[in-house]
């Protein structure tokens, strides 16, 4: 169903409460405002600033109807995508290795039938909850020098070490050498719904078809600042810009509400793969700047977690940022 943001700014009602170290209930508009400020106030996306706008095609495959109900698993869509470097500069270089690749996309089936996602390049994220996004913010603030605090970002990631662990991942991994040369994870968990009612606890991975490309150290600094567009030019051009995309299960009993942690063994289970996202062209950057990309926004047979803070907090902060950069 799609949503105005007048529609979607209605719910930015959850207050802040004050207390010193994590609010009760973080309000999604401040993580937005402190996003930009860090950002340093630019009239860009607070996190993801640079990106591209792209169109394509979902495919679904012929095992995902009984896995889900879901409009999109019926037929082919169509499909909206912005891939992006992760932070707040507009003109990062798109071999900086510290920051994530972002992959946000909607699948438009018609009608109430669209389903959108955002996706970053690891399995975890950094924070659990809008009160740790903000704890985590508000550490980071210059002070009266203009210089973050290098003792509070200390005290912070002493008492919250998980926020750590999508760094340590990203270090660990070579730098994305194209935008379709890297996996994607949903993070969090979905529940998916077929026809007979059967549910089914789910994580989401678009996986390059094309397989991995990743450039060492040497050939990262190599790179122009702005290689990212002209090599996804190059794979549209050879039809070679698609990802597959797959479920991973859940079990009984695995952690569905903390997005700092992958569930054990996750990356060994058995997965089926739902359909093929497909690259297909180029398209204005004011296309995917015209809506947010909703990632509560599901057709009914895909559910994200309720229960979630995370999860339901996107919706309200991705529409303060939005307002805030218009």
């Amino acid at each position: 169903m799609k949503r105005s943001i007048a529609t979607i700014a209605l719910s930015l009602t959850v207050a802040v409460t004050g207390a010193p170290a994590f609010a009760q209930s973080a309000d999604p508009g401040k993580i937005a405002e402190l996003q930009r400020t860090l950002a340093g106030n630019q009239k860009a996306r607070p996190s993801g600033a640079k990106g591209q706008c792209f169109t394509g095609t979902f495919t679904p495959a012929a095992e995902a109807v009984g896995l889900s109900k879901s409009a999109i698993f019926a037929k082919t869509s169509r499909v909206l995508a912005r891939l992006s470097v992760g932070g707040g500069n507009p003109k990062v270089a798109d071999a900086t290795k510290a920051v994530n690749r972002g992959l946000s996309f909607r699948i438009d089936n018609g009608g109430s039938a669209e389903t959108e996602f955002v996706m970053v390049n690891a399995p975890i994220n950094f924070v659990k909850s809008p009160d740790q996004m903000l704890a985590f913010l508000q550490a980071r603030l210059p002070g009266a020098d203009g210089r973050p605090d290098a003792d509070k970002i200390k005290a912070f990631t002493d008492a919250n070490p998980e926020t750590t662990a999508q760094g340590r991942y990203l270090a660990g991994k070579p730098v994305p050498g194209s935008w379709v040369g890297v996996s994607y994870w949903g993070i969090h968990g979905y529940t998916l719904t077929n026809a007979a009612g059967v549910t089914r606890l789910v994580k989401f991975k678009m996986v390059p078809v094309g397989g991995e490309v990743g450039l060492t150290d040497d050939e990262a600094r190599g790179k122009p600042a702005d290689f990212l567009v002209d090599d996804m030019k190059a794979r549209i051009g050879a039809s070679t810009a698609a990802f597959d995309m797959i479920v991973v299960f859940g079990r009984p009993g695995d952690e569905a509400t903390n997005a700092t942690q992958q569930w054990p063994d996750e990356d060994q289970r058995p997965t089926t793969r739902l359909g093929r996202l497909a690259i297909t062209a180029l398209e204005k950057n004011e296309t995917c700047d015209e809506r947010i990309f909703d990632p509560l926004n599901l057709a009914d047979g895909v559910a994200g977690p309720t229960n979630d803070p995370l999860f339901t907090a996107r919706q309200p902060a991705y529409a303060a940022s939005f307002g805030q950069r218009n």
